[in-house]
């Protein structure tokens, strides 16, 4: 009797324990989106048993940075511990592109077999016909007339059969291939996909029943974004227009379905430790070599392996600091001598981060997807540049001052120009100075040309020197409806030989950078106006010499 009843007891704390382990749903409510990871929060409510129980919060995605894992409740209960588990019975729910081909799969299946049953209908019909065939074969008393006519139609009959079964034959080879097609994709999909889940087994206690709300949030892996921009200038009279983006994946495992998304240029695995400086002990850092010839010293041998990288060699020495023996690395270039370089780490404190302002849905395929975050109005100054001597064209420059205030980060920019698209630049800071230059295209409404003036320019035979003179015209016409500001670059040759002189230079309007020989027209210039401008020079050298003057 007593052994029953303790059956008995052991049942009911048995079933007691059991009932005390739920699995309960929890849901993405937000989702901080990094560079290369993200970070999920997930909330739940339900209610929690008196005494200790755990609860399991399942589905979670199988790339889980376990350290980043944090539970809060909110209720009269106590979180005693958290622990994640791999779950491999519960499978990540299908994404919805494999859904929807595996769908797409039955439907060729579906068809497959309608083609089959057709062919296995007309065979049985040819079986038939050629058994009728026998039996009106072996009665002799059929004229020959409708002898004749009897095969014709045997023959007509079996002929339509064998073009159906030809037909339905290659209807199902081309379904085959598109099935072998859909497996191939199914199986490119599905590859190295890591379809697991983890479970999050939550332990806790609490002297009465109550109800709780619980927010759960981790760092996963499998997602991450960057920025690109959508910049248009419609009028250069008016502030230029910025469309943030961000391209944004996961393939997490979840559902990120109408949740706040927020973005960070932050990364939650930097550490968040500040620096800090050591003393600095100076050393001399020459090899000293040793050998065995020399009288009272050991040997501590000649330069050790070495490896060749990216055209130096790493070389691998050991010598003596303060009578110790150490080992250095040091890259040996073509000169033989030993660079060191020290490096004390750095770290950026803030992070950019952009809310959006609606809910949002983020597909767990894998693939990048550009998402509208804000719009600026930018104010810049436009300018028009141009170098005739290289290229007849025309560019647009915006001068944007205060760049910091906008929150720029590092991206491929799409350009847009009055309506329409004129190709791609980059917003590159890391160098960027106050003003951000930015180049955005040619313009074709203005018209330059550069051109060689034959009555000016000629070659002459001095004594003992040769002299070339050269004249060029360089005109700007503005066929736009308001006046226009253009830099135009030209230059002068430069000589670093005393025997070559440059002389009759003229530049009229422009200004000149003797160092380099740059030559600088500012020109404002009216609507549907043109300016000229000249540039001359003479070149003398040595009729020996042969030089190149333009």
């Amino acid at each position: 009797m007593k052994g029953i009843s303790f059956v008995l007891l052991l049942c009911v704390a048995q079933l007691a324990t059991a009932q005390s382990i739920r699995t309960v749903d929890s849901k993405v409510v937000k989702v901080t989106v990094f560079p290369q990871s993200a970070q999920v929060l997930r909330t739940a409510h339900t209610t929690v048993p008196a005494g200790r129980s755990e609860i399991t919060f399942s589905g979670l995605s199988a790339f889980i940075d376990q350290s980043s894992i944090q539970v809060e409740g909110e209720g009269g209960f106590t979180i005693i511990s958290v622990s994640p588990q791999p779950n491999k019975l519960r499978e990540q729910k299908k994404r919805k592109e494999i859904e929807d081909i595996e769908r797409s799969k039955e439907a060729f299946q579906k068809q497959m077999i309608q083609q089959q049953a057709m062919v296995e209908v007309y065979t049985k019909e040819e079986k038939m016909l050629e058994a009728n065939y026998r039996v009106g074969g072996e009665n002799t008393g059929l004229k020959a007339a409708d002898l004749a006519a009897a095969l014709d139609l045997h023959r007509s009959r079996l002929r339509e059969l064998k073009y159906y079964e030809i037909d339905y034959n290659e209807k199902i080879k081309k379904i085959q291939d598109t099935l072998n097609q859909i497996d191939e994709q199914i199986r490119v999909l599905n590859a190295n996909a890591d379809v697991s889940t983890t479970d999050l087994v939550v332990s806790l206690s609490t002297s009465t029943g109550v109800t709780g709300d619980f927010n759960i949030s981790y760092v996963v892996g499998n997602a991450g974004w960057y920025p690109s921009y959508d910049l248009h200038v419609d009028d250069i009279s008016k502030p230029l227009v910025l469309n943030y983006k961000a391209n944004v994946h996961q393939n997490t495992g979840e559902e990120w379905k109408d949740v706040r998304l927020i973005f960070s240029s932050g990364n939650p695995n930097e550490s968040g430790v500040a620096p800090i400086l050591n003393p600095l002990y100076l050393r001399n850092l020459i090899p000293q070599y040793y050998n065995t010839s020399a009288p009272g010293v050991s040997s501590v041998g000649d330069a050790g392996k070495s490896i060749s990288i990216n055209g130096a060699r790493e070389d691998e020495t050991q010598y003596i600091v303060n009578g110790h023996r150490a080992m250095a690395k040091a890259y040996l270039k073509e000169d033989k001598k030993t660079n060191i370089v020290y490096s004390d780490p750095s770290q950026n404190a803030t992070a950019i981060t952009f809310e959006l302002a609606t809910a949002y849905t983020v597909i767990n395929d894998g693939k990048n997807r550009a998402v509208d975050m804000k719009q600026e109005e930018i104010p810049a100054t436009f300018k028009y540049f141009a170098v005739p001597k290289r290229s007849k064209k025309a560019f647009l420059m915006a001068h944007i001052s205060n760049w910091l205030d906008y929150n720029l980060m590092d991206g491929e920019v799409n350009l847009y120009f009055e309506g329409t698209y004129t190709g791609k630049t980059a917003f590159s800071l890391a160098n960027a100075s106050d003003t951000l230059n930015l180049s955005l295209g040619h313009d074709k409404s203005i018209a330059i040309n550069r051109t060689l003036v034959k009555e000016f320019s000629r070659k002459q035979m001095l004594t003992d020197k040769k002299s070339a003179a050269s004249t060029y015209e360089i005109s700007v016409r503005n066929n736009k409806k308001f006046p226009i500001h253009i830099v135009v670059e030209d230059q002068l040759p430069l000589s670093n030989d005393k025997e070559i002189t440059i002389e009759d230079t003229q530049y009229e309007g422009a200004s000149l950078d003797e160092a380099t020989g740059q030559v600088t027209w500012k020109l404002d210039i009216a609507p549907g106006k043109e300016q000229k401008q000249k540039l001359s020079y003479t070149v003398k050298y040595p009729k020996s010499y042969k030089v190149q003057i333009n």
